[in-house]
């Protein structure tokens, strides 16, 4: 008896190669979806990092003295304290400059720059640091290891007092809405209040910026740490 040998079963050319258009199809599908699921993943960690405010904090109610910061008689007080390596604290300087061309010489406006003892100039001399300097009317100074700082009770940068011409505290609090954000915003909108009529809804607001004794906040933006 003559018997036929039969190879292998296979499927026709065209059929396998369909099969391996609709495999890789689905594994670019797939890439595609991890994609965008790692962005969106990403843009919520910036977006809620973006919208927490640093540690809250008590200003003294009464001018607590100063061996940096010199009130000028007639004038308000505002004295805005900074981690010269925050970049995010740009926005609070640049709000500070919209309160200062809106108010008209009202305010004696300082900018304290933190500068630990075991950092050199240069780390305090940043970015930052010179858009202060930049600013029209505002006198920077530096604060050796956080002491002008603890004597206010600011423990985040950007954090803004501002007291009245008899030294009573008006306002204590952040003047941007987010962190790195430029805008109007209550904080700010308290400040003026209280510059042109010595009343505000609010005396206080959140304040959006690094720890002021983060030694690495960048490193902690990258990391989307609070």
């Amino acid at each position: 008896m003559h018997v036929t040998e039969q190879g292998p079963d296979t499927a026709p050319a065209p059929a396998k190669g369909r099969r391996s258009r609709a495999r890789a199809r689905a594994a670019i599908a797939i890439g595609i979806l991890a994609w965008v699921a790692g962005v969106a993943w990403g843009l919520q960690k910036i977006e809620t990092y973006s919208s927490t405010p640093g540690i809250a904090a008590e200003a003294p109610a009464k001018w607590p003295g100063s061996a940096l910061v010199t009130p000028r008689p007639g004038r308000s007080t505002l004295v805005m304290f900074i981690h010269p390596q925050c970049s995010c604290t740009r926005a609070s300087l640049e709000e500070l400059k919209t309160i200062l061309q809106r108010t008209h010489g009202a305010v004696s406006a300082w900018v304290v720059v933190l500068k630990p003892g075991d950092m050199n100039d240069a780390w305090s001399d940043s970015g930052t640091s010179k858009t202060a300097r930049s600013l029209s009317g505002v006198t920077v100074v530096m604060d050796d290891n956080g002491t002008e700082a603890d004597r206010f009770g600011a423990l985040t940068s950007g954090h803004t007092v501002l007291y009245s011409s008899a030294g009573t505290l008006e306002f204590s609090g952040g003047i941007t809405a987010a962190r790195g954000h430029v805008g109007e915003n209550s904080g700010e909108q308290s400040v003026l209040s209280l510059v042109a009529t010595g009343k505000s809804d609010s005396s206080s607001h959140e304040v959006y910026g690094c720890g002021l004794h983060d030694p690495e906040p960048r490193a902690s933006q990258d990391g989307l740490a609070p």
